[in-house]
């Protein structure tokens, strides 16, 4: 760690950041490729690899802070205030919860929502205060989007040839996870193979690829240093992985990402971006026949859909349980389903239990504040690399927090690493565009001295 740190503060002198750049990337790579479901035992379910590069991260920079190493006062950013947010109401629910009436499998599981959140914080602070320049970010996303192209591979393996690579992705010293390899199986869903990936869930992984989607785009658009085919190729292994999933929070998920960046677009290039979508809709068409009809027939169905209904009908069970705490909640991570009809498949819902109506507004700033900063990035610079990249992170966010009503999502640790890092990604924008503002002034400041 000492070393760590010290060589962090011969980067910030060189205004280099190699060994963060490596972190993330290695972050980047545990966190799609490996499975999840994979989990050192002695820690347990949040022994998974990208948790433990998380970890090391948080302490990485809590070490630097110390020792004088490294000083956050010396950056301001709106993500690092949305973090903040939801660290005082997750620790004023830990104080405050009521452990006689908690399990003790409840009370593990606050631990491990603690552990969650200092993991999200190391990678958000790391990415966001380590990084210093567009280059760092584009090497973290190129391996982050080359990872995620695996995971779509994986995933088409699993759907087109019932081949499963995961078997083959366990590292020594870490075991089964039983509880979250219930979910990592090769399923069905109206006759059509539902896959997960590297992921824990189908809908995890449809969802992820969503929030990646718009960032291979950034660098289809922009990574000119590398060939087409090394730009092209994560795209499509990525943007494989949506269909692959069977979802309708990945097709959601897909629509805002790619919507917002579109959108974003110079003219030219927005009807270039338009123009694609009848080819792709076409290509899943011939390679998945019946794919479109099933997944148009759960958005036609309604609330005849049982999936749907389900949710509906927890609605008042959850209004009796916030009512028992409103302000704080029953404890951050403790919501345990008594049955499979109380899972709830919304992220706000469980957060309203477990961290009460003070913990959902903190849930929705975390959510939606970044994507908002990096819109507001966007309209500060006039670089057209950074406006794209911050459309991309923008639509990446976005999709993340409205997905997030449609499943739990921070009980997916594919989902809470990925959000985070585009968090943390957006807080290293926001902080290069700033400067360049400052940058802009002094050299107006200048020549009118």
């Amino acid at each position: 760690m000492a070393v760590l740190t010290a060589d962090l503060a011969v980067d910030r002198a060189t205004s280099t950041s190699s060994h963060p750049v490596r972190l993330l990337q290695v972050f980047a790579v545990t966190v799609m490729v490996l499975p999840a479901d994979y989990v050192v035992k002695a820690i347990g379910a949040d022994g998974y690899a990208a948790a433990l590069v998380a970890y090391m991260m948080f302490l990485a920079w809590v070490a630097a802070t110390l020792f004088g190493l490294h000083d956050p006062r010396q950056f301001h950013y709106p993500v690092r205030m949305a973090l903040g947010g939801l660290w005082v109401v997750t620790l004023a629910s830990y104080v405050l919860m009521n452990r006689g009436l908690l399990s003790t499998i409840q009370l593990a599981a606050a631990d491990r929502w603690l552990m969650q959140l200092a993991a999200t914080s190391g990678v958000v602070l790391v990415a966001a205060e380590w990084l210093y320049s567009l280059d760092d970010v584009r090497r973290v996303i190129r391996t982050l989007t080359w990872a995620g192209a695996f995971c779509g591979i994986v995933a088409v393996l699993q759907f087109k040839a019932k081949t499963d690579l995961t078997k083959y992705l366990k590292l020594p010293g870490f075991s089964t996870n039983g509880i979250a390899a219930v979910n990592a199986v090769i399923g069905s869903r109206s006759g059509q193979s539902r896959v997960p990936g590297t992921a824990t869930d189908p809908i995890e992984l449809g969802v992820v690829a969503a929030m990646l989607l718009p960032l291979a785009a950034y660098l289809l658009m922009h990574d000119k240093e590398r060939p087409k085919l090394q730009r092209w190729l994560p795209f499509m292994g990525i943007a494989l992985a949506i269909p692959a999933s069977v979802s309708r929070s990945a097709i959601i998920g897909v629509v805002v990402a790619l919507g917002v960046l579109i959108v974003s677009l110079p003219p030219v290039r927005r009807l270039k971006g338009l123009s694609a979508v009848p080819p792709a809709v076409g290509v899943v068409f011939v390679a998945a026949h019946g794919l479109l009809g099933t997944l148009k027939s759960f958005f036609l169905a309604g609330t005849g859909d049982s999936s749907i209904a389900h949710r509906v009908n927890n609605y008042p069970y959850v209004l009796q349980l916030v009512h028992q705490s409103p302000w704080v909640g029953q404890g951050g991570g403790t919501y345990i389903p008594l049955s499979a009809l109380n899972i709830l498949d919304n992220e706000y819902l469980t957060k309203v239990i477990e961290l009460g109506i003070l913990g959902v507004i903190a849930l929705l700033f975390w959510l939606f504040w970044p994507p908002i900063a990096a819109l507001v990035a966007r309209a500060r610079t006039t670089d057209p690399e950074i406006r794209d990249l911050c459309a991309a992170l923008a639509g990446a966010g976005f999709a993340g927090a409205i997905c997030s009503v449609t499943f739990d999502s921070f009980s997916f640790p594919m989902f809470a690493s990925i959000q985070a890092l585009i968090a943390g990604l957006t807080g290293t924008v926001w902080i290069i565009v700033h400067r360049e503002a400052q940058a802009r002034l002094q050299t107006r400041s200048g020549g009118g001295s």
